[in-house]
Formats: structure tokens, sequence, C-alpha cells
């Protein structure tokens, strides 16, 4: 029930929010709006101002705007007010104030998030790993170092050491604790950068969260699982895991798992990361953070990351896809529907209203880029019909237009049945992982 509501208030907020962008876009341009509707179907209630019907309808997900002269198959009317009279820079804003406003909505959640407050997860302040240079700075800490303070500041967790490193300071005073004894170390131009790049928490090949859709999802794996051996070679921590599964893109792995009492074998091919660079491999899991705490922040400091949180957002999916149509074979594994929104709902509103605000954050900037990709019948369609007006001076004919609409549907048509093939595949795949707990081949189980 969690899953359901999640999922209609999500969509039915969120394409809302998209017509609800046209319809001002189009009031502002004197476009004649004969309906703005809440939801889809048969209308409930409505009421009629200045010549537009705001009504509210059965299904709850999402709405509509039917502007004046705006349907191809309508007879076109010569009112100013319709449409298609406008002039093609104005028909260009009507169509991205959907998209705008999407995006506008997502920046003025995540402000909301960073102000309610964002839950944080980290690691213990354990040095799992260290890469041993000819810097002596570096090599006065051992693995299993636990950091105590650093410079009169407590360290709880492993993210405060990044935070209160000052780089302008020479020299930094460190308490350790090591083979439980405390030592006290100090170390002279000590970039903070070391602590990512060169000396690393120890981080456990437990599974903190299994991500819906992947491969380590439809195989069967579960949170909590602890990864024991990849291909027989036993795995001592995350590191150790993730270099394996990063160099062994769409090539079979056995993963030994240990679930609570028992020994589990998950046969698992990791698909190609599309936000890599180089292809590597990647299952869909999280790591373990046992450590969780609340940031909140002041309302500037909230506008701040919430702003770049959404720059950063659009920037990393365009680039995700600008990756997948450089492999054409990779989109339809990529691709996830209304079955994988929903799943993702219900686990987001799980996590808490703050987690569940940032989900909906980043479908809302999901659902803008979709929408201004330059297919007919969507908005990006719609912007290239009237830069081609804008060229050559008058719209496209009718029949060209309603044929370039028709691939355009077909188009979408068929991602989103590829959408919903792959969100029925994965769930079928992992039911069937589960089933087949009996057969060695792919679920061994020893005692």
């Amino acid at each position: 029930m969690v899953t359901i509501l999640a999922t209609i208030f999500l969509l039915g907020v969120l394409i809302f929010v998209h017509e609800l962008g046209h319809f001002v876009i189009a009031r502002l341009c004197k476009v004649k709006v004969e309906k703005f509707s809440f939801g889809f179907g048969p209308k409930l209630i409505g009421i009629t101002f200045k010549e537009t019907e705001y009504r509210i309808s059965l299904i709850p997900l999402g709405g509509y705007v039917k502007m004046l002269g705006e349907n191809l198959d309508e007879k076109q009317e010569s009112s100013p007010e319709s449409f298609r009279n406008k002039k093609w820079w104005q028909k260009i804003l009507i169509a991205i104030g959907g998209p705008f406003s999407n995006f506008l909505f997502a920046i003025l959640i995540l402000i909301l998030t960073f102000m309610i407050g964002i839950k944080n997860y980290d690691l213990a302040p354990i040095i799992g790993r260290i890469s041993y240079t000819d810097n002596e700075e570096i090599r006065k800490f051992k693995t299993g170092d636990q950091i105590l303070k650093i410079d009169d500041n407590e360290i709880n967790s492993w993210l405060p050491i990044i935070k209160t490193w000052n780089n302008d300071k020479e020299i930094h005073n460190v308490v350790i604790q090591r083979d439980n004894e405390t030592l006290s170390l100090n170390v002279k131009n000590f970039d903070y950068k070391y602590w990512l790049t060169d000396i690393k928490p120890f981080v456990s090949a437990q599974i903190g969260e299994v991500l819906y859709g992947f491969p380590a999802y439809q195989s069967g794996m579960e949170k909590n699982d602890i990864v024991t051996a990849i291909n027989e070679k036993p795995i001592s921590d995350w590191y150790d895991m993730q270099k394996i599964i990063r160099e062994s893109p769409e090539k079979p792995l056995k993963f030994t798992i240990k679930r609570n009492d028992e020994i589990v074998n998950l046969h698992i091919i990791p698909q190609i990361d599309t936000e890599s660079e180089d292809n590597q491999g990647v299952i869909g899991v999280v790591q373990k953070l046992d450590l969780v705490y609340i940031e909140k922040y002041n309302f500037v400091n909230s506008t701040k990351y919430g702003f770049l949180t959404g720059i950063s957002l659009v920037y990393r999916y365009y680039s995700g896809l600008i990756r997948l149509f450089r492999s054409p074979s990779h989109i339809s594994k990529n691709l996830g529907g209304p079955i994988m929104i929903a799943a993702l709902s219900g686990q987001q509103a799980k996590e808490g209203l703050s987690a569940f605000l940032s989900f909906m954050a980043l479908i809302s900037i999901i659902l803008m880029i979709m929408n201004l990709l330059p297919i007919p019948i969507l908005d990006g369609g719609m912007i290239i019909f009237a830069i081609c007006e804008g060229i050559g001076r008058k719209p496209l004919k009718a029949s060209v237009e309603a044929m370039l609409q028709r691939i355009g549907l077909a188009i979408v048509l068929t991602i989103m049945i590829f959408a919903f093939y792959n969100d029925i595949s994965r769930f079928v795949n992992r039911q069937f992982s589960k089933i087949k707990g009996d057969v060695p081949s792919v679920l061994e189980k020893n005692e």
C-alpha cells in the first residue's frame, strides 16, 4: 500500500507540475487554454473561469492542458489566441515551460530537503587501505588505525576527517588508536586529498542495499549478504570485490555469499556502467554503512547546495544519455518504466521524508530531460518544429507534421515496451532465482 500511494503521489505531482508550466507560459503568451485538468479520465468536478475549464478528473496521475488549436485533427481557428497562430518563439517558450517547471520544482524540493535534514550514512574512522608511497607522512599510518582526534576535534566517523582538515595548517596533530594503544602523530604538509586517494576507510564486503533492476537484484542477492569469494578468489573487503566487478563487464562471475548461517552461490554478469568513461562493470549494490546522522542547513546554504545538486544531476544524466547513445546496444538494458519507479518510490518512502523528496527531485529532472528529447509528440519535438518554422518563415505542412508525430509516437511506444519488458524481466528473474534455491547451478547451499 505504501508503494502504491507513494507512486501515485510522486507521478501525480510531477506530471501536474509539468503541465502547470505549459499552462502558465501559454497564458502569458495569450493562448486560450480550453481545459486544465488535475488527473486524467472522466471529470469528477469542474468550474469554468475566463474561458478555461478547471477540472479534477478520476485518475490522479498528473494532468493535462488543452490549448486552442493545439491538435492537428481539430478545426484550426483563425483566432489570435490559437496556439497554431502564435509566433515560433512563443511556441518554443510554451514547450519549454513544462520541462523548466520540472527543473525548478526539483531545485525547490532539494532546497527543502537540505533544510529538513539530509540523512547521511558514514563509515567508522578506521583505516582499511593505504597506498604506500615515498610520502613519509602517509607511511606514519597503518591499516587498522582508528582516528580519534584531529587537532582537538573529536572524530566519530570518516567524513568529518575530510571536513575538519585544514590545508592551510602546516602541521596537524592526529590522535589514533593502534593495537589498544593511543598514539599522537604529527603530520606535516598533509593534503586532505590523501584521505580520498591514498588512505581509505575499512569497508567490509557486506551488502548494504541492492539496487532495483541491476544484475545483483536479478540474481537474488539480498541486503546484509556478505561476499566471501568471487570465482573462488577470497574477498577480504569491499575494495577486492569492487576491483573484480569493475574489471569484468559482461563477464559471468560466481559470487560466494554468506547469508545468515548459510553459504549461497550466485551467478552474476556485471553490466556496463553507463556513468563510467572506460566501460567498467557494475552489479548495482551499495556498501553497508552502519553510522547514520542527520545534517540540516540554513536557508542560504540549503539554496546553494540545492541548486548545485540540481545542476550536477542534470549534467550527470545528460552525460549518461550521451554515453548510451554512443553505445546503442546498452540502451535497452538501462531502460526502466513505471514498475521500477513504483518499486523505488516505495523503497524511498520507507526510508523517510528526506529520501523520498530527494528521489522525487531526481525523477523530476529525469522527466525534464526525457521530455526535451527531439522526438515528435514530446516537448523537444515541438521545439524542433518551431525552430523549423522560424527558419522557413512558415509552419510545417500539417501532413508532414502529422507523419512525424506518428513516427514519434511509434518511437515512444517502442521505448515504453522495452521499459515494461525490462521491469517485468528483472522482477521475474529475481523471483525465479529465489524459487530455484535448491538448484546447485544457480543457488548452491552448502552446510
